[in-house]
C-alpha cells in the first residue's frame, strides 16, 4: 500500500473547548487496519489558586475596640518598682505606690498608682496575682455620674480571637485583645492626664508618663493569582520496524486563559502530570474580594484569619484538606537541569479584529472552531478555521503537523518527531504578538537549545537531529515552478515571464492532473532528512478550498488477482492563510499550501 490508513474526521466546537475536543478526536479515532495507540495522559481545566506570604508590620500601635464599639489606645505599663526622684529618693512607698504630687513642695493629691501587683479573682473565684510591669492597659469611657474621672482602667491580655468568635489563643502577633480585670488604684487618672507630677526637687520634676504600646503586627499578603491554563497531554507511540523498540513522545497542548485566537502547542520526552486535589477556590472564597482574584494580580484580602487559615494549611507538609495545583514535569537532559521540553508554538486559527466600528474587537469563547483531522499513528495532520462570520479578516485557515516524518535512513526513528503550527499576525493589534516574540534572537525562550532552536512556527521543529541536539529547525523543500513573490520581493525581469498565468493553470494539459510534492524536510548543516507523512505541497492555484484530489497509486490492491483493482488515495487541498507557516521560509513562500490524505481505498 503506498500510504498508510488514516482516520478522518470533520468537525467544529467552541472555542472554549477546541483543546479538549482535539484531544478526543484524536484518541478516539478509528483508524483502519490497526489500534490506535494515542493516549490521553493529562487533562485539566483552567484553574487559579491564591498563596499568601506572612509578614510583620513593626511598630504597630496597639487598639481595642470596647464593647462600647469604640477604638481605644493599648498602653503598656512601664516598670517603675524602683523609680527615684532627684537625689536619689525612692518614691514608691512600702504597698507599692507612686502618689500625684502636686506643687514643689510635693504635696500628693488623694491619686496613686499601685506599680508593684495585685491580686484579683478570676471567673471561678480563684486569687491571681499580677505583677504590674509590662501589663497591657486601655482606658476605657465610663458613664457612671459617680466616676468623676470619666474613665475605667482594664487590663488586658493580647491574642488573637479564632475563626469561631469564641476561642482567644494568647499570643503577640494580632491586634486583639481580651479583658481581664479591672486595674486598682488611680491608672486611669494617670492615662487620662497623660502624665502625672510625682516629686519636685532641686528645680527638676520627676514624671511619670504611659506608654503607648506598640508591637511587630503579623499581616498576610497575597501573592498574585496564580493560574493554570486548560491542558491536555497525549502520549504518541509511531511504528517502528520490526525488532526495534517503539518510542514514547509526548504532546502538550495548552489553551492560554481569556483569549480565543490561538492554542499553544509544545511537545518532549518522559512527560509526568498530577491533577489537582481539592478545591481551588477555597484558597481565596473566604479570604478575599473574589471580584479582585484576577490572574497576575493580588487580590484584596477581606479577612487576615482566612488568609491566616490558608497560609497554614498551604505551608503545612501533613495539611490533607488542602488544594493542591496541578503539576507537570518533563524528563530532564543529561545536566539534569533542563527538561526536555519544546519552546510553545502558537497555533492560531483566529485574530482579534482592527475594524474601527466593531464593538468587541476580542473572540469570544462560544465562537466555533472548524477542524480536519488526518490520523494515523505516527502522525496528526490538522486545520482548523475560526468562524469567519465575527470578522472576515479576522480568522485564518491554519495548518499543523504533529508526530514522526518517513525517513530516508531506515534507522532513522528515535527522535524522529516533531511539530509545526500556523501562526497570526505579528501585530499587536491582532495577535498581541510582535515579531521579536517569536525571533530566537529577540526571545530566549526560542533560543534555549542552541542558534538553531526552532520555534515550531516557521520552521519544523524536531525532536533530535543526528547528534542528538533537540529541538532544531528544519525547513520545508519541494517540487514547485517559480512564484510571483507578492509581498517578499521582486522578481528579476528576466524571470519574470516564468511566473505563471492567472488564468488556465491547473491541472496538466499532459496529464490532465494536479501535480503536488512531497514535503522534504532540509537542516542546516545536516541536509535531507526525510518528508512529511501523507501531507503534499501544491500551487493553490485555480484549486478550491477543501476539493478533495483522487490519485490513482496503480499500486495493486492484490498482486494475485488483478481484478482487485488498484489503491486509490484522497486528498483533501487546503488554503491555509496563516501569516507565520514554515512554508514562508521555503521555495515558494507566497503561492504554495498542502493537501492531506484523507482516505485510502
Amino acid at each position: 500500500m503506498p500510504s498508510k490508513q488514516v482516520a478522518w474526521i470533520e468537525g467544529e466546537v467552541t472555542a472554549d473547548l477546541l483543546i479538549n475536543k482535539l484531544a478526543d478526536e484524536i484518541v478516539n479515532a478509528k483508524i483502519p487496519d490497526t489500534t490506535n495507540r494515542w493516549e490521553k495522559v493529562f487533562e485539566v481545566n483552567e484553574d487559579k489558586w491564591v498563596s499568601y506570604t506572612k509578614t510583620t508590620v513593626a511598630n504597630t500601635q496597639g487598639t481595642y475596640k470596647h464593647t462600647d464599639g469604640k477604638t481605644y489606645q493599648v498602653y503598656v505599663l512601664p516598670d517603675l518598682r524602683d523609680l527615684r526622684g532627684n537625689g536619689g529618693t525612692l518614691l514608691v512607698d512600702a504597698n507599692g505606690y507612686i502618689f500625684e504630687t502636686i506643687n514643689a513642695e510635693n504635696v500628693k493629691s488623694s491619686k496613686k498608682i499601685q506599680v508593684k501587683e495585685f491580686v484579683y479573682k478570676d471567673d471561678e473565684s480563684n486569687d491571681i496575682t499580677l505583677s504590674v510591669p509590662g501589663l497591657l492597659v486601655v482606658n476605657v469611657d465610663d458613664t457612671d455620674p459617680a466616676n468623676v474621672v470619666g474613665k475605667k482602667c482594664y487590663v488586658l491580655q493580647q491574642g488573637k480571637y479564632e475563626l469561631d468568635g469564641v476561642t482567644f489563643t494568647p499570643g503577640t502577633e494580632w491586634d486583639e485583645y481580651k479583658l481581664i480585670t479591672q486595674m486598682p488604684s488611680d491608672w486611669n487618672d494617670l492615662l487620662s492626664k497623660g502624665q502625672w507630677s510625682v516629686y519636685y526637687y532641686s528645680w527638676e520634676w520627676t514624671y511619670v508618663r504611659p506608654t503607648p504600646y506598640k508591637f511587630g503586627m503579623v499581616k498576610y499578603v497575597a501573592n498574585p493569582v496564580h493560574h493554570y491554563d486548560r491542558t491536555v497531554v497525549l502520549k504518541a507511540v509511531p511504528d517502528v520496524p520490526s525488532g526495534q523498540t517503539p518510542n514514547d513522545y509526548f504532546v502538550m497542548l495548552k489553551h492560554p486563559i481569556n483569549q480565543y485566537n490561538y492554542l499553544d502547542l509544545s511537545y518532549g520526552k518522559g512527560f509526568t502530570g498530577k491533577n489537582p486535589v481539592g478545591k481551588s477556590a477555597d484558597t481565596y472564597l473566604l479570604a478575599c474580594d473574589k471580584s479582585t482574584v484576577i490572574p497576575g494580580k493580588a487580590p484584596v484580602i477581606l479577612d487576615q484569619k482566612q488568609a491566616e487559615l490558608q497560609y497554614n494549611k498551604w505551608n503545612n507538609p501533613d495539611e490533607t484538606d488542602k488544594y493542591t495545583p496541578p503539576h507537570e514535569a518533563w524528563v530532564l537532559d543529561y545536566d539534569n537541569k533542563v527538561e526536555i521540553k519544546s519552546p510553545s508554538s502558537h497555533f492560531f486559527y483566529g485574530a482579534d479584529s482592527v475594524v474601527s466600528w466593531v464593538p468587541n474587537k476580542k473572540r469570544r469563547p462560544d465562537y466555533w472552531v472548524e477542524y480536519n483531522l488526518s490520523i494515523s499513528n505516527d502522525r496528526v495532520a490538522i486545520v482548523i478555521e475560526g468562524d469567519p462570520s465575527p470578522d472576515m479578516d479576522a480568522y485564518y485557515s491554519s495548518f499543523a503537523y504533529i508526530g514522526k516524518t518517513i525517513p530516508f535512513a531506515d534507522y532513522d526513528h528515535k527522535g524522529n518527531f516533531g511539530i509545526t503550527v500556523g501562526m497570526g499576525d505579528l501585530t499587536k493589534e491582532k495577535s498581541g504578538f510582535l515579531p521579536a516574540d517569536i525571533k530566537q534572537d529577540t526571545n530566549p525562550n526560542y533560543s534555549g537549545w542552541g542558534r538553531y532552536t526552532s520555534n515550531g512556527m516557521y520552521s519544523f521543529s524536531m525532536l533530535q537531529t543526528r547528534s542528538s541536539v533537540y529541538f532544531q529547525a528544519y525547513y520545508p523543500a519541494f517540487i514547485t515552478q517559480l512564484p510571483k513573490y507578492d509581498g517578499v520581493g521582486t522578481l528579476p525581469p528576466e524571470l519574470s515571464k516564468m511566473v505563471l498565468e492567472a488564468n488556465g493553470f491547473q491541472s496538466s494539459k499532459w496529464t490532465k492532473k494536479y501535480h503536488a510534492s512531497p514535503i522534504y524536510l532540509v537542516h542546516q548543516f545536516e541536509g535531507y532528512r526525510g518528508y512529511l507523512d501523507s501531507v503534499v505541497a501544491i500551487e493553490d492555484h485555480n484549486l478550491i478550498n477543501k476539493d478533495e484530489l483522487v490519485v490513482d497509486t496503480e499500486e495493486p490492491k492484490d498482486p494475485k488477482d488483478p481484478a482487485a483493482g488498484t489503491w486509490t488515495e484522497v486528498y483533501k487541498f487546503f488554503r491555509i492563510n496563516t501569516p507565520v507557516n514554515f512554508f514562508k521560509y521555503s521555495p515558494n513562500p507566497t503561492d504554495c499550501t498542502i493537501a492531506i490524505l484523507k482516505e485510502v481505498y
